[in-house]
């Protein structure tokens, strides 16, 4: 069974990277939401999360389907939006 103990820590290890990019994208997003309001645009702009989940449903060529790939990132963008930073 030493190959499915391969694969869990490549995926544990995935998993890690996974998550420290998704704090870097929060980040950015801060920074994003900091600029709006000092210039005082609009905190959300939905046309650009549905054209950001339409170009990665794009990119993923079929092999996660659209309806997961959507869920994943509304919830990674919801998330961004509740950080105690918000």
């Amino acid at each position: 069974m030493k190959a499915i103990a391969d694969h869990r820590k490549k995926i544990d290890e995935l998993d890690e990277h996974i998550l420290e990019l998704i704090q870097e994208r929060v980040n950015e997003a801060i920074s994003i939401r900091r600029l709006k309001i000092e210039n005082g645009l609009p905190l959300v702009t939905p046309e650009r999360e549905e054209e950001l989940i339409q170009r990665l449903i794009d990119r993923a060529n079929g092999q996660l389907p659209g309806k997961v790939i959507k869920a994943i990132w509304e919830a990674i963008i919801e998330g961004g939006k509740k950080t105690k930073d918000n």
